[in-house]
């Protein structure tokens, strides 16, 4: 199976997607993965290739791992053009990280942070806004009030149950979703589960407060949902983060390229300056109106918090109403965080790399010259065109391809890389078609890798915590690649060469 797999990417451009993780039995394994272009089924593939016991993870160990798998495997280093890994400083060191060590003997090798890594923290330090860092603080501590106790989920279970309201009709959830500690993303999930639940939640917050043991929590947590603060806030979070939920998602496509993933991102970020500079309108019609209902349900009066009468660390200026106030100072503010954060790190989308190969997409190319766009891609890609001497005539042509593609269906210009590709004939468009699976070889994110843990913890359990790393090698390969057909006789054959002595038959 794994030969199946090196023989795929023999020869083919590739990149390196690694991850660390526990096993276990206590022991980190490196989960080394490949990216590159099949050029048999024209896809894009992110191929997992082993678990590699460890036991140290600085820069250097790890690096010297790689390169010696790679040695091992037979792919040439020049062939690499890509590395993708999580933030941590011994990966993205510039000195002495895995990186940059890689980056010395494979020197196209450029660094990708994950994307989809990149996108957390940028709702990490979005969600510093003190009204929704607060609201979701108070969302986690009355999710573990009812999770802790099976009785009082009970009782939220028989509340949701027995409602008949009109709002919570709505939705067929009926349990809460706890706050995910490390994916900031899918704490979307979590919130807009709770907003749907908010008033069983709160009629059973209710009842425990004012049951025979008159649970003191309940009481205090009752209160500090009960009000306009909290209700706005938690709306306000998820409409917001809604937007953000499928660009999460999208990133962690084994088949996105670079330049694809900049057109979803750039589109998001104009959908936030487009809430921008109809501010009012949206947060009235949308998030405020839907925040009302819930609080006529609730009997809740839309308030304002208590104003200072002196304010040296904030904004103290008095608003006249709600609605103003939490438009002003928190709706906006968290927009503003949402799209500086954004764009600031994901900002490895913009890379001059990315940037100069993304122009041979139909919608950009038009736009460029082509003896100006062949002399930048001979620059930087001379020594690997196949052709570079007739790079500027071939993008004429190319240009004219698009251009005709566009006029058949203006969805060319949404369209991934790996639909170009089978545009870019290998005869007519060489050095275009070597371009494209260049863009399309480069890693976007890390979720291939972390996907292959979840196969790990369900391979090497605590009841086979003394797994040794071939055997389990060999069940991840077979997990994992169930597309690849298994031949019995030849597994066969290989056996008997392999083991000919113990064996009384031959093939």
């Amino acid at each position: 199976m794994l030969n199946d797999i090196l023989h795929r990417i023999e020869n083919c451009l590739f990149s390196i997607i690694v991850d660390e993780t526990t096993d276990a039995s206590t022991v980190e394994q490196v989960s080394f993965s490949i990216r590159y272009y099949d050029n048999k089924t024209n896809d894009i593939r992110e191929d997992f290739l082993a678990f590699i016991e460890t036991v140290s993870c600085t820069g250097e160990s790890i690096s010297n791992i790689i390169l010696d798998y790679l040695r091992a495997y037979n792919l040439p280093f020049d062939n690499c053009i890509g590395q993708a890994y999580d933030g941590a400083s011994n990966m993205a060191g510039i000195y002495r990280g895995c990186q940059a060590l890689i980056k010395q003997k494979c020197p196209d090798a450029d660094y990708y942070h994950c994307s989809n890594h990149c996108l957390n923290l940028a709702l990490i330090d979005s969600c510093g806004i003190a009204h929704i860092r607060y609201m979701m603080g108070t969302i986690k501590e009355v999710i573990n009030f009812f999770s802790d106790s099976p009785k009082r989920m009970q009782a939220l279970r028989s509340e949701i149950n027995d409602y008949q309201g009109e709002y919570v009709s709505l939705t067929n959830k009926k349990r809460l979703i706890s706050l995910c500690d490390t994916r900031w993303v899918d704490r979307n999930t979590s919130i807009e589960t709770f907003l749907e639940l908010y008033i069983p939640i709160i009629n059973t917050l209710d009842k425990f407060r004012h049951g025979k043991l008159k649970d003191p929590t309940a009481e205090q947590l009752f209160h500090a949902i009960n009000n306009f603060q909290h209700i706005i806030s938690t709306c306000i979070s998820c409409f917001l983060l809604s937007d953000i939920v499928p660009i999460s998602r999208l990133l962690q496509t084994e088949t996105l390229d670079f330049s694809s993933a900049n057109q979803h991102v750039e589109e998001l970020l104009h959908k936030f300056e487009q809430r921008k500079l109809q501010a009012q309108d949206y947060f009235d019609n949308v998030i405020y109106s839907h925040a009302g209902e819930l609080c006529k349900e609730l009997f809740v009066t839309p308030t304002i918090p208590r104003h200072a009468v002196l304010s040296y660390r904030k904004q103290n200026t008095p608003v006249p109403n709600p609605e103003i106030f939490y438009c002003d100072r928190v709706y906006l503010p968290f927009l503003d965080e949402l799209i500086n954060n954004i764009s600031g790190r994901l900002s490895s989308l913009k890379c001059e790399r990315i940037i100069l190969l993304s122009k041979l997409r139909p919608e950009l190319i038009l736009r460029e010259n082509s003896f100006e766009l062949s002399k930048s891609l001979s620059k930087q890609f001379a020594d690997r065109l196949p052709s570079p001497l007739q790079l500027n005539s071939e993008l004429e042509r190319w240009q004219k391809k698009c251009n005709d593609l566009l006029k058949m269906n203006e969805e060319w210009k949404k369209k991934w890389i790996n639909e170009l590709i089978k545009e870019a004939d290998h005869v007519l468009f060489p050095n275009v078609r070597f371009l494209l699976i260049f863009l399309a070889t480069l890693p976007v994110s890390t979720a291939s890798a972390e996907r292959s843990f979840s196969k790990l913890s369900s391979i090497k359990t605590y009841h086979r915590s003394t797994m040794k790393q071939n055997r389990l090698n060999g069940l991840a390969m077979a997990y994992i690649h169930k597309d690849i057909n298994i031949d019995a006789d030849e597994i066969l054959k290989i056996y008997c060469q392999k083991y000919n002595r113990r064996l009384d038959f031959g093939m």
